[in-house]
């Protein structure tokens, strides 16, 4: 087994040692959880920029085949991330007000 011997000062020096490292640690930590939750938001934030395909039927109220129908003739084109399908939340304004001045006419 290792043994160490220290003297006053040595013990001094290493709890300040350890203290700053421990400081050190902390202030890092914070960093992260301070990071951490401004990706939060970010990602909060656009979230709410996008809808899913279900959320943009009931908006503009069309079916799900009226949404791929519009999407193969390109009048709102959705973005694919992975298996999702998400659309523009200011596309989808634009297409209600469209289908709004279509229906009055």
């Amino acid at each position: 087994m290792f043994s160490l011997l220290l003297t006053d000062e040595g013990k001094e020096l290493l709890k300040s040692a350890i203290r700053e490292v421990v400081q050190e640690i902390m202030e890092k930590t914070t960093e992260v959880d301070s990071q951490k939750e401004n990706f939060s938001t970010c990602v909060k934030s656009i979230e709410d920029e996008f809808l899913t395909r279900k959320e943009v039927s009931q908006k503009l109220k069309v079916s799900l085949v009226t949404l791929n129908n519009w999407q193969k003739n390109k009048i709102l084109i959705p973005l694919k991330i992975g298996k999702r399908i998400l659309y523009n939340a200011k596309d989808v304004e634009k297409a209600m007000l469209k289908q709004e001045v279509n229906s009055k006419h």
